[in-house]
Order: structure tokens, then C-alpha cells, then sequence
């Protein structure tokens, strides 16, 4: 994800999704010197080129999936967020390049090893990291997600945008029932909740995709294969009784339509990655 947001941020401006001036900074070995050659002039434009070729759609799905959730965010800030949780933020850079973030007490929630290696590239590009920050280090095999968020000082009477990007096709039907539910206990009524999940007929076969067998094998064979998914149709029934209701539920083939269109950009997306935003119910 770091490396398609480089290369998205190697794109003329007047062409370009968002800018992420901090993604290359994630990078290391042959995905930092790729988007280093996604940035020099005519050339360069042959970088997305070859990712597409390597993974078809991924990119494009990956680039329309940041611009989607940044203005999510910026839409929950702007009707009322004041407290922002990162689930699994990995190298998400949201909370040092949106305006909207900066000030806003935010909480990052990764494995304690993939928090340490960013905060170490983040102090070697930035220095002293902004004080709204606070990173919850969880392994999600041994820790307590709640008790570790009150211990570094989350409120629970705060209205919050939570983003849950990248995260919810990795994980048992169990663990996706059980995130909701605690998601549910410590985010206020009016609360938002963006995250990104995988259509089931992807998964089960129902549904035909086109680039659904390499995407399956690409992550299968990255060791994280694709575990869970939603049907559509259904989501909005299951979040009813974990405490959530549905706002909008888009995948990032028709998101790149009302993005890429207006650009002169052709990007496909996918139907079959999806981004849905929910708000927390009233108890």
C-alpha cells in the first residue's frame, strides 16, 4: 500500500488521487527504488505500468480505496469527530498529511513490531512525532484491544471516526464478530466507522470476477490469505445488531468512476474490494 501511494504521489498534480509525501519514506530495497523511478520525468509513468501488469487492479483499487476513506474522514471530522482510531494502521500516514487530523487526539493500533519500525522511520523523516499521536501497541493473539485503548487514555464518551482499513478479509468470522462488538462498546453513539472488506462471492465462487484467482492466490501465497467476506446485500443486517448502522457501502470500481472520470484517468478499480462506512446506533 505504501508503494502505490508513492506512486500515486509521483503523478502530476493535476492528475493525482491525494499526495502522500510520506509513503516512500516506508519503503525500503526494490519498492523504494521503484518509486524513486516512478518519479523521474516521462519515464517514470512506466512504474504503474508494471504493477499493473504484476497485479491487475490492485493499484488502482488501492490509490481510489485512500482517496474514499480520506474524505470519510474528513467528512466525520467535519460533522462532529473530535477522537480518531487507527485499527491495524500499519503504514498509514492519515494522521500526518490530513489537515483535518492534525490536533485531533489519535490512536494508532498495530502489532508491536510493525508500530516500532514506523515510528522509527517516522522520527528519521519527521523528527518529533506530533503530540495528538498516541500509538497502542496490540498483539491481537495475546492483548485486550479495550484495556489497551484505556490505558492510553481513549475516550469512550467521544464522538470518533475509527478507519479499519485493509483488515477485516484477513481475519475468522469469529474474530470479525467479536472486533465489532468491542468496536461497539467503546465508540459513543454517532460514532463512524469506515472499513474496507472483500465481496464473499469473491471467496465462495458465487460471484465472478475477473481478477478474483489472482488476487486470491497473490495474498494466499504472501502467507495472509483472504479469509473472510461480506455479501453486500447482507451487511447491512449484520451490523444492525452489533450496534452499527450501515451509511454507505461503495466498492472501488465505482468509486474510480466518480474519481478518475473527471480526471481523464483511466482506473478501474474493483468490484469486488469494497469500502463501507457505518455509524455507531443509539443503545
Amino acid at each position: 500500500m505504501a508503494l502505490f501511494r508513492a506512486v500515486e504521489t509521483a503523478e502530476r498534480a493535476d492528475r493525482r488521487l491525494f499526495d502522500d509525501p510520506l509513503a516512500a519514506a516506508f519503503l525500503t530495497g526494490r519498492l523504494k527504488a521503484l518509486a524513486a523511478f516512478a518519479r523521474l520525468p516521462a519515464i517514470g509513468r512506466l512504474a504503474t505500468y508494471f504493477l499493473d501488469l504484476g497485479w491487475p487492479r490492485t493499484r488502482s483499487s488501492a490509490v481510489v480505496r485512500t482517496r474514499l476513506i480520506d474524505d470519510l474522514v474528513r467528512q466525520a471530522i467535519r460533522s462532529g469527530a473530535r477522537q480518531a482510531l487507527l485499527l491495524g494502521a500499519g503504514f498509514d500516514s492519515r494522521p500526518y498529511r490530513l489537515e483535518e487530523l492534525r490536533g485531533v487526539p489519535l490512536f494508532e493500533v498495530d502489532h508491536p513490531s510493525t508500530q516500532r519500525a514506523k515510528r522509527q522511520r517516522l522520527q528519521t523523516h519527521l523528527g518529533p512525532l506530533p503530540g495528538n499521536v498516541h500509538f497502542a501497541p496490540v498483539d491481537f493473539e495475546k492483548d485486550d484491544l479495550e484495556t489497551t485503548l484505556m490505558h492510553a487514555g481513549f475516550d469512550t464518551t467521544v464522538a470518533t471516526v475509527a478507519v479499519w482499513e485493509g483488515v477485516v478479509s484477513y481475519l475468522t468470522p469469529a474474530a470479525v464478530d467479536q472486533s465489532f462488538r468491542t468496536l461497539a462498546r467503546i465508540l459513543s453513539e454517532g460514532s463512524h466507522l469506515i472499513f474496507s472488506y472483500v465481496h464473499q462471492g469473491a471467496l465462495d465462487g458465487s460471484v465472478a470476477f475477473r481478477e478474483a484467482r489472482r488476487w486470491k492466490s497473490s495474498v494466499r501465497s504472501s502467507g495472509e490469505p483472504f479469509i473472510f467476506g461480506f455479501d453486500p446485500a447482507g451487511l447491512a443486517d449484520y451490523l444492525r445488531p452489533r450496534g452499527f448502522a450501515l451509511v454507505s457501502d461503495v466498492s472501488t470500481a465505482e468509486a474510480a468512476k466518480s474519481y478518475c472520470e473527471p480526471l481523464h484517468r483511466n482506473e478501474p478499480g474493483s468490484e469486488l474490494y469494497r469500502i463501507a462506512a457505518a455509524q455507531r446506533a443509539a443503545v
